[in-house]
């Protein structure tokens, strides 16, 4: 099929979903945009080599525990327990779950490990001092009560923490972590019960002032507080999570439950989630303290005091705030050139200090923008410093906790070039041509710089 056939086929599966909203039929909106992405002559260059196959042995030996359940044929691999998407791949409006990327700070739990995680098994308990009446609930339960789906895009805070090392010139010592690239993150449908539905029925003390989100099967300091009043304010677009992609949780994703929480970082959506706890205290723990916060110069510790609730840590580990809401970005699907950054994802499809390689000639550019907290207004793109131009949103634009596609025509001329993109969201906010550093590398959402060779 043309190309120009693909995209008449997308756009008219794309209208079908303005008009019925999420309930388009699932598949489309993974294979739709099959001829979206990197252009034609792009792609090739860009694509993953397969390995070469084991050698043969007389008596295979027994498979070993993998601290990841998927395996790395769709998944960038930076880490023993966290995975990158592809992004540079990426075609779809919807990202598909052996595509979307993963965050562990422990090797993923399974039902063998913890038969608690079997559906049969499971419980959420749901207490606390604000809670009027305590409620525990088993999978079954949870899928009586009333349901809502919410397509969102996930994005792991350290997502574009790349940028610091190659745009910023920081080093591996100003700033740590894992080199994500621009693939931590994307788009999926998730199936959940609203936590307006949970405070409904256990009923909320006035005193409420934090919740927290609580694994008790991801290692021994998985959770994660959030403000009440920020929980309220989301009470009908966040909860307790079951489906993704119209079917049930896989074991990276949180099988069997987990929380969702659209627009802010990746963190907040505890897996493996078998209690919430409402209370009256605020609450201090590793993931709002030692990590997923903002470290540097230009952020002050927050707030606390004496009487708060330290499960782990004590106040002199309060030294940044905690990331919220992921801000806007965007990228193009061409991998990033990585040669200053202190480490090379295993299977990344350039060498260290290579450039993607485009054909010389008329391309149509393409890639993603997202802005959760208010929506994407547009997308503008400069090629070699010169002028911002306006990129071509496809639709759908289903509001802002989802992502868009966007294009460009690029009459590509011989040599090296960089492409910049910057989003803009409904409030106004532009991406910057930097952020201030923090040591853990949260949230850089500075404009991203693509260097491509053409020839």
């Amino acid at each position: 099929m043309s190309e120009e056939k693909h995209r008449a086929r997308d756009d008219a599966l794309v209208s079908d979903v303005l008009k019925n909203g999420t309930n388009l039929d699932r598949r489309s909106l993974f294979v739709s945009a099959a001829a979206f992405g990197a252009a034609a002559t792009v792609a090739p260059a860009f694509a993953q080599q397969p390995a070469s196959p084991p050698a043969p042995s007389a008596a295979p030996a027994a498979p070993a525990r993998r601290a990841i359940v998927k395996d790395d044929s769709r998944v960038l691999n930076i880490g023993a327990t966290v995975r990158s998407g592809n992004y540079w791949n990426f075609s779809t409006f919807m990202t598909p779950v052996e595509e979307f990327y993963v965050r562990n700070h422990y090797p993923t739990p399974t039902v063998v490990q913890k038969p608690e995680l079997a559906r049969d098994q499971w419980k959420l308990k749901i207490h606390g001092s604000s809670v009027e009446r305590p409620l525990e609930l088993t999978y079954e339960d949870l899928l009586k009560l009333p349901s809502r789906t919410i397509i969102a895009t996930m994005e792991c805070h350290g997502n574009g923490r790349t940028l610091f090392w190659e745009q910023g010139g920081f080093t591996g010592q100003d700033v740590a972590g894992g080199n994500w690239v621009m693939g931590a993150v994307g788009q999926a449908e998730w199936r959940y019960v609203p936590m307006s539905e949970i405070f409904a029925r256990v009923g909320i003390k006035p005193n409420a002032k934090t919740v927290l989100f609580w694994s008790g099967i991801d290692g021994n300091d998985m959770g994660r507080p959030m403000p009440y009043s920020d929980v309220v304010a989301q009470q009908n677009d966040m909860g307790i999570c079951y489906a993704m992609n119209g079917n049930p949780l896989t074991e990276d994703h949180g099988m069997p439950v987990r929380a969702v929480v659209p627009g802010w970082g990746g963190t907040a959506s505890i897996k493996w989630l078998t209690e919430i706890r409402i209370t009256d205290k605020r609450v201090w723990c590793r993931l709002n303290t030692k990590g997923e916060v903002y470290l540097g110069p230009s952020y002050g510790a927050p707030e606390h005091a004496a009487d708060d609730e330290f499960i782990g840590v004590t106040a002199a580990d309060i030294k940044g705030p905690m990331v919220t809401w992921m801000p806007p970005k965007s990228f193009i699907t061409v991998p990033l050139v990585i040669d200053k950054s202190p480490s090379l994802p295993a299977n990344y499809p350039l060498k260290k200090g290579e450039l993607p390689k485009l054909a010389a000639g008329a391309q149509t550019m393409r890639g993603y923008a997202w802005a959760p907290q208010h929506g994407v207004k547009q997308v503008e793109y400069r090629i070699d410093g010169g002028a911002w131009q306006m990129a071509t949103i496809r639709p759908p634009n289903l509001g802002k906790y989802t992502w868009v596609r966007f294009e460009f025509p690029w009459n590509a001329a011989a040599g090296e070039h960089v492409i910049e993109t910057r989003t803009t969201d409904n409030a106004g906010t532009a991406q910057p041509e930097a952020i201030p550093v923090n040591h853990l590398g949260m949230a850089n959402w500075s404009i991203p710089k693509f260097r491509i060779a053409v020839a």
